[in-house]
């Protein structure tokens, strides 16, 4: 999704909102996250993509845990969970309750 703009993401999660149950759906997303405590040593790569992805896209972009929160709520989901693994990215699993 980080190659989408921020209408175009509340899009497709609003779809995938209508797709799935209301008590036991959940949407997982793998995306890098900026500004997490863990970053460490990828900060500055995520930094560099997040650039490239301005450059190359129309609207994509790296986003941090708050811009995340706001497409979520926009795309029906109130509650989310992010899970950090080794890496660059995170893995946010998103729910309607």
């Amino acid at each position: 999704m980080h190659i989408l703009s921020d209408e175009k993401c509340m899009k497709i999660l609003r779809n995938c909102r209508k797709a799935i149950p209301e008590k036991i759906g959940k949407v997982m997303i793998l995306e890098a996250i900026l500004g997490t405590e863990s970053d460490g040593m990828f900060e500055s790569v995520a930094v560099a993509f997040d650039l490239l992805l301005n450059v190359c896209t129309s609207g994509g972009k790296f986003r941090t845990e708050l811009q995340w929160k706001k497409l979520l709520e926009g795309g029906g989901f109130s509650h989310y969970k992010i899970i950090k693994i080794p890496g660059l990215p995170s893995l946010i699993e998103a729910y309607p309750e």
